[in-house]
Parts: C-alpha cells; structure tokens; sequence
C-alpha cells in the first residue's frame, strides 16, 4: 500500500480561534490536517450531516470545530479536568446560531465505556500521545505537531510540560517497558483498552482515522506511527489507506553559487528540529494518517 502524501496541511495557525487557555495543550491537531481528513472522509462517503464522530484523545477540542459548522455531532473524552474546561470554552467560542452541528467534551478515561452505546459512531477520529510523554528526555512536548505556527512549547522537555497533564490513567504516562519478562508494557495495555472501546463503538461501516508521527530519542527516531498501527490491528483493525501530511512543500529549485541548479524545501518545522537535522538527526519531514475498517469476524 504506497501512502499518498498531502501537501499545504501546516500554512495555518490556531491564532484568535481557540481560547488563550487552549493554548497550554501541547499537543494539538494542525488545522490543515483536520481540514484534509474532514475533505477525505466527505468525499468518500463516510461522513455526512447528522453523523457523530468519537475522539477519545479529546484534548481542548479542535476537531469539534469544523464538525459543529459541518452540521455532525462530535463527541470527546479527556481525562485532564483543565483541558475539558478549555474545549467547553472552544466551543462556546465557535458556537453562532447556524450551525446545525453538535459538541461536547465528557470528563473521563477512554479505557472505559463512559456511558456511550455501542455501535453509536460513524468516526472515530483521534491522536494518540507517545508513550512515556512525560517522562522522556526526547525531543519536546509537541514534537508530535512540530509545525512552528503553533508550537511555543518547541525546545522544551517533555517532563517541563505539566500542562500536558498528570491525571493517573493519562496514556502519556504510561511506560513503553515491560515490569516484567512477557507482560505487556503499560502503554500497549492502555492504548488496546482504549482501542477496544473505539471498537465497540464504532458502527460496523464505519472508520477510523489517526493522526500520529514518529520521534527522536536518544538520537534514534522511533516508529511510533507503525506501532499504533501494529496495536489497531491486534484490537480488531485493519488499515485500509496511509496518508503522509508533510511537514515540507514540494522542492523549488534555486541556483547556487555555481550556478547549478538545487532543490530548496520549505519546511514547516521548529527551529530547533530544523537545526539538529542539519547536525545529523534524523530527519521527521511528515506526520501520519491512517485510515482503519474494523476487521470482519470470521
């Protein structure tokens, strides 16, 4: 399956749209991204007016926003009481009197059934945050969402983050090592639990659409979008479309000092990502979307 790429999803800021609370969540879904996923599930069928849509990774919200203009009912669950404060702002911010959509934000943990039907969502729609978020010494806490148009938090260390949040069931919490020799590690144990409920859900026609990215550690760069689809499929997916939303636009070319021509890339990155990429690091140039069915009993 050769992924599509989308290009342009990083040219646009949250600024004057999201509360200033909103802002202390480090991180949260580009606009152009939403915008892409939103036109890509449109256009295939799998949304329509009067759908509901399920983020389970509710963060402050912003998903809601062009769901509440687009006539769908959008529903989330966090567990950090101050980012759930946050999204009801959002929403009271966004609300005018044509809208025919709906938003809501439940204070709760995913892991759990939070009162929801199953079979009640057309969607699900989320982004998961990396395993052991608040206790790494990566590359930052929204290395996930490194756009520099939303990212003032960009240099900083993942455990200088509190407002990320520290509520226990947090899935950036949760360790990625084993306690023990053939146990699960916390992340994967939570992350399937939360997946299982995503799957219970979910209507059997529905579809499943998360925005994750790899990242730098200890100067190796972690598969972390192909480990959350490694675990979607042991909770009963199957990923039916890849999508890379670049973090560069298509190269132009400029001449150089010789006057040969060389590709010059616009990048849509932090400074510091930019500057330790140009020492050697790994280079991160997309995030990841995927696209998931549930997988058919037999």
């Amino acid at each position: 399956m050769s992924p599509q790429e989308w290009y342009g999803c990083f040219r646009h800021s949250w600024q004057n749209l999201l509360v200033p609370e909103a802002f202390q969540h480090p991180g949260k879904y580009n606009r152009g991204v939403l915008d892409h996923i939103y036109d890509a599930l449109q256009g295939a069928g799998y949304l329509r007016p009067g759908y509901t849509i399920h983020d389970p990774f509710g963060g402050v919200g912003t998903a809601a926003r062009r769901a509440l203009a687009a006539g769908y009912h959008w529903q989330g669950v966090e567990i950090e009481t101050h980012h759930v404060a946050a999204a009801r702002a959002n929403f009271r911010l966004w609300q005018e009197p044509w809208m025919q959509g709906t938003a809501v934000m439940l204070h709760g943990d995913s892991r759990e059934d939070n009162g929801l039907e199953p079979g009640s969502v057309d969607v699900v729609m989320g982004s998961p945050p990396y395993d052991d978020l608040l206790n790494s010494s990566g590359e930052g806490p929204s290395a996930r969402h490194d756009s520099k148009h939303h990212r003032p938090e960009n240099s900083r260390k993942l455990s200088s983050a509190p407002d990320y949040g520290a509520t226990p069931g947090n899935l950036a919490l949760a360790s990625s090592r084993p306690r023990k020799p053939g146990e699960l590690p916390e992340f994967d144990r939570d992350a399937l639990l939360i997946l299982g409920q995503c799957r219970r859900l979910l209507r059997p026609a529905g579809i499943a659409v998360w925005v994750t990215k790899d990242y730098i550690r200890d100067g190796r760069r972690v598969p972390f979008s192909d480990r959350w689809e490694a675990l979607c499929g042991r909770a009963g997916f199957v990923c039916v479309q890849r999508v890379r939303a670049m973090l560069i636009d298509p190269p132009a070319f400029q001449l150089t000092i010789d006057g040969t021509a060389a590709p010059a890339y616009k990048q849509y990155k932090s400074q510091w990502r930019r500057d330790a990429e140009s020492k050697g690091a790994p280079r991160i140039d997309h995030e990841d979307v995927r696209f998931f069915v549930k997988r058919t009993e037999n």
